[in-house]
């Protein structure tokens, strides 16, 4: 009986080795520096940080808040930390391009007002656009 369950978890760790790293479960960032492309990535961006899916929405920041938010899981503390404002931040976006409000092209990317002084803005980082700010 015991060779038996050790056979097994032997085998159970033989597939899971093989089967490697679990890859992406999600598509990579679109490319490109168009405004279709940037309202793709503000529009999975916040969808991604509704639904709890940081991993992919680490994806998309920009290189100086991937360094900053080191993993997926210190964004995700961050996001929850933050309460309903952070909510209400991310639902105002969506919200903002699901009715076709308009991308301000800057000399730096391009952003989205979304109330008073506060703006998503979006950085051009190897070809595509990433997210640098969700105010």
């Amino acid at each position: 009986m015991v060779r038996r369950v050790l056979a097994i978890a032997v085998a159970a760790a033989l597939s899971a080795a093989c089967a490697g790293a679990p890859g992406r479960a999600f598509a990579p960032p679109p490319a490109g520096t168009d405004e279709a492309a940037a309202r793709e990535v503000l529009g999975r961006f916040v969808r991604a940080l509704d639904a709890g899916r940081f991993d992919e929405a680490h994806a998309l920041l920009s290189a100086r808040w991937r360094l900053a938010y080191a993993t997926p899981a210190r964004l995700a503390l961050d996001f929850r930390g933050g309460g309903g404002t952070a909510r209400e931040a991310a639902l105002r976006v969506a919200q903002l391009l699901a009715a076709g409000a308009p991308l301000s092209r800057a000399p730096d990317g391009t952003r989205l007002p979304i109330g008073g002084d506060r703006a998503a803005r979006l950085v051009v980082e190897g070809g595509g656009w990433r997210v640098d700010a969700l105010e």
